[in-house]
């Protein structure tokens, strides 16, 4: 019987894969925070790492063999079919979605002793009805004028899913979410950096860091 030594168990349990498996690998636990972040804040960085996960996705640890493209800082999902950026200013529509997006972190002053705790909001309806309110947590976004947030637009076989990302810099934390038609949350987890290649896929997505190692959520039906 093949077994995983402890280090191939925690390499796994943070969602990374050097070479011990060929293939794919089901994981069941988020990536973790930067050592010099969680430092900071144990309990408030365990907090915003987590993943959730419903009973529609199934995660699968990907490793290649390298990342060629090196992804810009605010355009992480342009290569998806139906993708918007949201600065805040207005309400942007990506089909039938309407995207609202509000950064208080962008109204204060740098020094202001606000601006560091100040969380985002995000709103979304669709064909004019409300569907989710997401509170975004200061970690994953910044004061400046050029941080956005990014939304793309998924389908999975009949459903349609939003998909979110939110970063400060390419160094810093990246908050992803997606959400159903109805505005349930499907996936959410906080990344510990910004240097991810997503791609869309029939059934999901699949995302990849410089390293080669990432994750592949594939969306079930839900549940009727």
């Amino acid at each position: 019987m093949f077994r995983l030594s402890q280090q191939s168990i925690s390499y796994c349990q943070y969602g990374f894969i050097a070479s011990l498996l060929p293939g794919l690998i089901a994981c069941t636990t988020a990536m973790p925070a930067q050592p010099s972040q969680a430092s900071t804040s144990p309990e408030k960085m365990e907090q915003v790492f987590a993943e959730y996960r419903s009973s529609q996705v199934e995660v699968l640890v990907v490793r290649q063999q390298f990342l060629w493209q090196f992804p810009d800082a605010d355009q992480h999902l342009a290569q998806f079919a139906h993708h918007i950026t949201v600065d805040g200013t207005v309400p942007v529509r990506l089909q039938e979605f309407v995207i609202s997006y509000h950064n208080p972190r962008l109204l204060l002053p740098a020094s202001s002793a606000l601006a560091g705790n100040a969380s985002a909001m995000m709103q979304v309806s669709r064909n004019g009805e409300f569907l989710l309110r997401e509170v975004i947590s200061p970690v994953f976004t910044g004061e400046q004028r050029y941080r956005l947030l990014e939304v793309a637009k998924l389908k999975v076989g009949t459903e349609a899913y939003v998909l979110t990302v939110a970063n400060r810099s390419l160094r810093q934390p990246m908050w992803l979410a997606i959400f159903g038609m109805d505005g349930h949350a499907v996936y959410r987890i906080g990344l510990p950096h910004g240097t991810w290649q997503f791609t869309e896929h029939a059934d999901g997505i699949s995302m990849v860091d410089t390293s080669g190692s990432g994750r592949r959520l594939v969306i079930r039906p839900a549940q009727q």
